[in-house]
């Protein structure tokens, strides 16, 4: 034990002279900054629509079906279509619609988009339309209102989900990013120096083996990670799901300390290295599309280790009778942990006891 403690003071200490502790702790401070005063909470753009109704049936109807305080959000009213033009011009992403009689129960609708809006959000609008006409013009309309007041939908997820903030949605990603992936680039950083600057060699002839060698430095790695987090986690998110949290990114550390492991005992410098730590970071990072685009949710996804990552943070975070998730990520995580340190550090043994 003393071995493993002095071991780790020595790359502690090295840790900071080579700065790269005080850039990680440095870079979270910074991403936390931009979250809490750059990145806005929330991104969305309510659409607008500019309406020439000299007909008032689309006014006349929202204002019998909504109470006399409440506003459609998104709709102004203009009296031609020279205003219609004029406000999509200051608002690029608004649309224009022009209503028109024809006959008695006949009416002509005209859209005006902008040129880039894409015909799929056109014809979106249009079949808004057509379904709002069938409300408004009976006997020929074909979805009466009350048919509309029957539906009910029902959300299959077992909780009620606020709707979250944008700056903290992308919280997950952002910590496998910047600390769970921590290990991996700085496990390959750090054997990599030592091989360079052969030190290896040296600590070979010394009464200690190579796997309190390894142990320092996962612990060093553990203790950045766990600053990193803390800096990030809780001007964000306070301490709710913290310690969830701490164990599903402990675990994803050590696991990224372990890959590090291997691939610094087959590159004797960093750089000969880096593209495989780059490809590897982009694989693990592929799971991040499925958090944000569920349809995009294959089977084979679940076998990248990340994808239990971004869930049981996700779950952690932002609770929501999903604590099974939480369970069965650390579950696998841990799982992949028991096997991958053994095999990295006999991989890491054999290699180096090899040089000469």
């Amino acid at each position: 034990m003393n071995r493993i403690r002095n071991l780790f003071q020595k790359d502690l200490i090295l840790g900071i002279k080579d700065v790269f502790i005080i850039l990680e702790i440095g870079f979270a401070v910074f991403i936390v900054l931009l979250l809490l005063f750059i990145i806005p909470a929330d991104l969305k753009k309510e659409a607008a629509v500019f309406i020439y109704d000299p007909t008032k049936i689309i006014e006349n109807f929202v204002k019998s079906v909504l109470p006399d305080h409440e506003e459609r959000k998104g709709e102004y009213y203009v009296e031609s279509r020279e205003e219609i033009i004029e406000g999509m011009l200051e608002n690029k992403s608004a649309m224009g619609m022009i209503i028109t009689k024809q006959g008695i129960d006949h009416f002509k609708v005209e859209f005006l988009t902008q040129p880039y809006t894409s015909e799929w959000i056109a014809r979106d609008v249009e079949i808004e339309m057509e379904d709002l006409f069938s409300m408004l013009t009976p006997p020929a309309g074909m979805y009466p209102l009350d048919v509309y007041e029957a539906v009910r939908i029902t959300s299959l997820q077992w909780g009620i989900r606020d709707i979250l903030p944008f700056n903290k949605r992308i919280m997950p990603p952002i910590l496998l990013q910047i600390v769970g992936i921590l290990g991996l680039f700085t496990m390959v950083s750090l054997i990599g120096q030592e091989r360079t600057d052969l030190t290896i060699r040296a600590f070979r002839i010394s009464p200690g083996s190579l796997w309190e060698f390894l142990v320092s430095k996962h612990l060093v790695i553990l203790l950045t990670g766990l600053f990193s987090f803390s800096v990030l986690y809780l001007p964000m998110i306070g301490f709710k799901g913290y310690l969830e949290s701490l164990l599903i990114i402990v675990l994803t550390i050590i696991m990224g300390s372990g890959i590090g492991v291997i691939l610094g005992s087959f590159f004797k410098n960093p750089i000969g290295a880096m593209l495989w730590v780059i490809l590897l970071m982009m694989v693990l990072a592929l799971p991040v599309i499925s958090l944000f685009s569920p349809i995009f949710s294959p089977d084979w996804l679940k076998f990248i280790p990340s994808y239990h990552t971004i869930f049981g943070l996700d779950a952690a975070i932002f609770p929501d009778n999903n604590s099974h998730i939480i369970r069965q990520g650390a579950a696998i995580l841990a799982g992949i942990n028991v096997i991958l340190l053994p095999l990295s550090a006999m991989i890491f043994n054999r290699k180096i006891r090899k040089e000469a």
